[in-house]
This record gives structure tokens, C-alpha cells and sequence, in this order.
């Protein structure tokens, strides 16, 4: 590979995580440190103050009652009866890990998350405790709702949740009615909270959320506690890599909320402005959840920019047009795997003009190189000279400098849109590309979103390298050409621990080269 090429690349891939760390982070909303801001907020927002104290872990130290079971096509969902909130959620369809009989995916792992809990941040009903008139819920055929109920002298509050099958998604209908005789008037705090066992770096677990219009995320390790947010709040939620927890605000066209990190444990606090009822009145919020798979094919069609969560970074678009093509070649082929081959080749084929005038153009400089050495030593110690006369060779010959990089340059944005697919998508978690070693019945490239366990994928990219680093015309002087041979080294013990489907693109894409340029190097002999 010729130094100038390898000198884009690494500078490109320098571009995209500068652009990651300052400017991403720096897009994001946050506030005004809550102490200086809440006076501020309930003068012109009218919206309640951040909480000052994290949420009550009531469940911590008292009984949550009885455990309620929701069951679905796609989900088990444990509510506690007290709270009225969310206890365990397990997805159907996905597992812990590559073995099919490993236990359904638990998306909430925190204990003492609770989520779902609602709270009021004046009125003393918090300690009230919901009670319900089932103890299991089967979905089946159509939709089933869950109701919880407090009644108290003053104040009847409902929590109804209505599920339906095939979905991910359910509704959340909170009612309040004023039984008392004073004007009822106070704000809501609806949560979400999850903790997620440790990651590799390259792993979002952080919150999520549509604000103004515009999506944005934080890594759990860059929120500070009490963190706060206010504006047009479409929806806002919790995730990690591949699964979401979120909630759609249907009921308020602006809100607030705020994010809490504690021990490791990461809360976000839906809430409202403040709510007014007078002597028996009463008052539906109505909120969507969803629970479940990145998809982006299922969130966007709720219509309701969930699909936004599903980010590939700096080069989105093209990221998304790549994702929808590898499903569509996996409709055919029913195996990720050699649908990233498939997609590779097309990719190969597409840029195989802009390669081949790469190539033809290296081989051009790298002909001209015993005469631009010659210019060098005539005209050493006038650079002027020596810059003007190797111009003039170029014009000569009809070569451009430039023609072995730019080529290459323009691949670039390709193969990071490609890169951040084959690490993010969750169509490639636990898919399998060859399961068994062959001839054995050990685990292999089972999951193509994890690292190949025997690093053979990795050591064969590397070889490839060196094989068209030897292939590839080089115009480099003998002290670049040495740097150059770490390059193979220093790229396989990166992708040691890439994702095996990524380390496969790449592999085939150096074979794919390398037979291009046997072919050039023989037709310019």
C-alpha cells in the first residue's frame, strides 16, 4: 500500500474521532447547572425544579408486593404490584448469548431501577401504595390492558397500561381525578433506570433522547448528576448498544427532565409541567414505551422519530443506505456473513474505476522515480528549481501527483459509513457466519459482532496487507518504505479485537485489491 494512501487513511481516521470528541459532545443541550437554573425555569418555562435528592428507593427497603406477569409474542414483563412499576423485562427473541437454549435477553438488570415509577413532587402520595386485580396477563389475538390503582381522600390515581402482541411497544395512560375539595396543582416525575455490566470501549450506554427536534445522546461517563433538559420533548429514554428503553411524551408539548448517575446506575426523570385540577375533574396523560430491539425498520415505523436512535455517527446517511443493502442481500443469502462478502464485492465493483486510475497512477510515479532523483540531486540547493523542474516532468508525462491519493480519499467516507454498521447494527448481534471450526465442533465465527475467539481472521487480514503492500507501486524513499512494513503489524493487533464481521469485510476487501492488482501490474508491464 503506498505511503500516501495509508497517510489519508489514518488522517481520516483522525478527522472522525476528533470530530467525535469535541463536536459531538459539544452539540449536546445541556443547561445550566440546575441551582442556577431552576429559579429561571418555573418564572418563564413554568416547568417544576429539578429534583434536589435522587429518587426514593422505596423498594429497596419495603415489600413491592406481588409480582404481576405480562406475557407476549416478543416479551416477559414483570410488573411489582405497589409501585405499579417495572420489576424484570426480557426479550423473546433475543438471547444472552450464541447458544440457543442461554436465557431470553434482560434488558432492565438494575434491581432498584424501577422503572416506570411515578412520583409527585409535591403531594405526600408517594408512600401510597397500587393495587391490582391480576396477578398474570396472557396478549394474545388483540390488545389487554393492566390497570393500577390508588384511591385516597383527595386524589384517584390510575396507571393503565395497554399492550398489544407482535409489538414492542405499549401505552401508558396515567389518570388522575380530584376527590377533594381544594384545587389539586403539582408536577409528575416519571423514570426510567438501568444498570449495564461493563462493555468494550467502543460501546454506547447512555441516554438517549429528541429534543427541539433534533436527536442527541450521552455516554453515561460524560453525565453529571442532575444534569437537567427543557424544550420540546418528543420522547427521551436509556440505552445501550443494541437495546432501548424510552418513553414518548403524547400529553406535553414542552416538558423537562433530568438525568441521575449513581454507582454506576444511570435514571432519567420525566417531568411535567405543572398539572391543575379543580373539584372533581380529572385528567388523562397518556405516554408510549418502548421496550426493545434497535430496530430501525420497526421503530421507524411508529412514526414518531424513534428511528433517530439508531446513529452511525459522522457519515449517517450512507451508513443507513449500506445497512438497508446488506439486509436486503441477506433476504438471499440467510447468513450476515455472506452478505458482507456479497456487499464488499459490490462495493469493489463500484469503486473499481477510481482504484484502478489509483493503482495506474502509482505506477506511473514510481516509472518517474529514478528521474525526480536525479532532479533532487542536480537541484539540491535550489528548492525552487528542483520544485519547478519535477512539475515539468509531471506535465511531460501526464501524470498527477495526486492521482494515487484522491481516489482512495474519496472511498473513505464508504468505509467508515460501512465500519460503524458492522460494529453498531443489531442485525449482526449473534449472527452467524461459519458456527464450527471446520472439522470440529468448536464455537467459531458464531457471532459476527464479536471478535473471531482464535484471532485467524485478524492474522489472515494482516498477511493480505503485506501481500499488497508487496503488490502495490511505492514512490516512497527506503526510510518510509521500512515505517512502512509495521504498518500490516500495527493494523492486525487492532483488529484483534474488532468485531469478526468487520475484520471479514476487510479481509476481503485486501483480496479482492490484491487481485486487482495483479491484474494492472501485468497489463502495464
Amino acid at each position: 500500500m503506498a505511503y500516501r494512501v495509508i497517510l489519508a487513511f489514518v488522517l481520516s481516521l483522525l478527522v472522525i474521532l476528533a470530530y467525535d470528541y469535541f463536536f459531538v459532545r459539544k452539540q449536546q443541550p445541556r443547561q445550566q447547572p440546575p441551582q442556577q437554573f431552576q429559579k429561571k425555569v418555573e418564572r418563564i418555562e413554568n416547568h417544576p425544579k429539578p429534583p434536589k435528592v435522587p429518587v426514593p428507593q422505596r423498594a429497596a427497603k419495603t415489600d413491592c408486593g406481588r409480582d404481576i406477569i405480562v406475557s407476549t409474542s416478543l416479551y416477559q414483563a414483570t410488573f411489582c404490584e405497589n409501585g405499579g412499576y417495572l420489576k424484570t423485562f426480557s426479550l423473546k427473541k433475543y438471547r444472552e448469548g450464541v447458544d440457543p437454549n442461554s436465557p431470553p435477553k434482560r434488558i432492565i438488570l438494575a434491581k432498584d431501577a424501577q422503572p416506570l415509577s411515578l412520583r409527585f413532587l409535591n403531594t405526600k402520595l408517594n408512600k401510597v401504595s397500587y393495587s391490582c386485580s391480576k396477578d398474570r396477563l396472557e396478549v394474545k389475538g388483540g390488545k389487554a390492558q393492566l390497570c393500577f390503582i390508588i384511591s385516597s381522600p383527595s386524589l384517584l390515581i390510575k396507571k393503565i397500561y395497554t399492550f398489544y402482541p407482535d409489538k414492542y411497544y405499549f401505552d401508558l395512560n396515567i389518570i388522575l381525578e380530584n376527590k377533594g375539595k381544594d384545587v389539586f396543582k403539582d408536577s409528575l416525575a416519571l423514570s426510567l433506570a438501568n444498570r449495564w455490566p461493563q462493555g468494550r470501549r467502543y460501546d454506547f450506554r447512555g441516554a438517549i433522547f429528541f429534543l427541539n427536534d433534533r436527536f442527541k445522546s450521552l455516554k453515561q461517563k460524560k453525565i453529571k448528576d442532575g444534569d437537567f433538559f427543557v424544550g420540546r420533548i418528543k420522547w427521551l429514554g436509556l440505552s445501550d448498544k443494541y437495546f432501548m428503553t424510552t418513553i414518548v411524551n403524547k400529553a406535553f408539548e414542552r416538558a423537562s427532565f433530568v438525568l441521575k448517575t449513581h454507582s454506576e446506575k444511570l435514571s432519567c426523570e420525566f417531568l411535567t409541567p405543572p398539572i391543575t385540577l379543580k373539584q372533581g375533574e380529572e385528567r388523562a396523560i397518556p405516554f408510549l414505551v418502548y421496550i426493545g430491539p434497535k430496530e430501525i425498520d420497526r421503530l421507524k415505523a411508529l412514526g414518531l422519530n424513534l428511528d433517530k436512535a439508531v446513529n452511525f455517527g459522522f457519515f449517517d446517511s450512507i451508513s443507513k443506505i449500506l445497512l438497508y443493502v446488506l439486509k436486503w442481500f441477506y433476504k438471499f443469502t440467510h447468513n450476515y456473513g455472506i452478505a458482507i462478502i456479497v456487499l464488499t464485492f459490490v462495493i469493489k465493483i463500484l469503486f473499481w474505476p477510481l482504484t484502478h486510475q489509483s493503482y495506474k497512477s502509482m505506477k506511473d510515479m514510481q516509472r518517474l522515480q529514478p528521474q525526480i532523483a536525479k532532479i533532487r540531486q542536480r537541484y539540491k540547493n535550489d528548492k525552487v528549481r528542483m520544485n519547478q523542474e519535477i512539475m515539468n516532468l509531471y506535465r511531460t508525462y501526464k501524470v498527477n501527483p495526486m492521482g494515487g491519493c484522491l481516489p482512495i480519499i474519496l472511498q473513505i467516507p464508504v468505509f467508515f459509513a460501512l465500519y460503524y454498521v458492522l460494529i453498531y447494527a443489531i442485525e449482526l448481534r449473534h449472527a452467524p457466519f461459519i458456527t464450527y471450526f471446520p472439522f470440529t465442533k468448536k464455537i467459531w465465527l458464531a457471532d459476527l459482532s464479536a471478535k473471531d475467539p482464535y484471532y485467524i481472521t485478524p492474522i489472515l487480514m494482516g498477511i493480505s496487507m503485506v501481500a499488497q503492500q508487496k503488490l502495490t507501486p511505492s514512490s516512497v524513499n527506503p526510510t518510509q518504505e521500512k515505517l512502512m512494513l509495521f504498518m500490516p503489524i500495527f493494523f492486525t493487533i487492532i483488529f484483534l479485537n474488532f468485531p469478526s464481521g468487520l475484520v471479514i469485510y476487510w479481509l476481503v476487501n485486501n483480496v479482492l485489491s490484491i487481485i486487482q492488482q495483479v491484474y494492472i501490474n501485468r497489463r502495464f508491464k
